[in-house]
């Protein structure tokens, strides 16, 4: 078997096993993500104001994470809708939610996912879909 067949061989073998598993710095970040996610929601959840939501510390360091954390956000904006829209637009630079909607939860959660859903950080197939009936657990 000659040498570079070989490489190739390696090459498509080591693609296979890292598409199998999450890497380690993958998970990782997820972690931080979830921590601080966390702790965002626990030590801000009294808060009426909106702006003090998002000038909590874990909050400016989900932000600071950068366009990574974008499948995440999303992610617990499909689980349960919460003010993520400002960590959304300060990362992506885009604002999808028309102004009939500000203010508006359900409906600003739905122009992020289909934001989302158009950029491909969401996928969403029957079983995926985060209202299968139309409506909010």
């Amino acid at each position: 078997m000659s040498p570079k067949l070989l490489t190739q061989k390696s090459a498509v073998r080591v693609a296979r096993m890292r598409k199998a598993r999450p890497r380690l710095a993958d998970k990782v970040f997820e972690e931080r993500f979830r921590r601080l996610a966390q702790a965002w929601k626990k030590e801000t959840w009294f808060h009426s104001s909106i702006t003090q939501k998002s000038i909590h510390p874990a909050y400016q360091q989900i932000i600071g994470m950068g366009s990574p954390a974008v499948p995440l956000i999303l992610r617990e904006l499909s689980r349960k809708p919460d003010h993520w829209f400002w960590a959304l637009a300060a990362i992506t630079g885009e604002d999808p939610v028309p102004d009939s909607s500000a203010g508006r939860l359900e409906e600003m959660t739905e122009a992020w996912l289909s934001w989302g859903r158009e950029h491909g950080y969401v996928r969403c197939s029957v079983s995926e879909a985060p209202f299968p009936s139309g409506k909010r657990e």
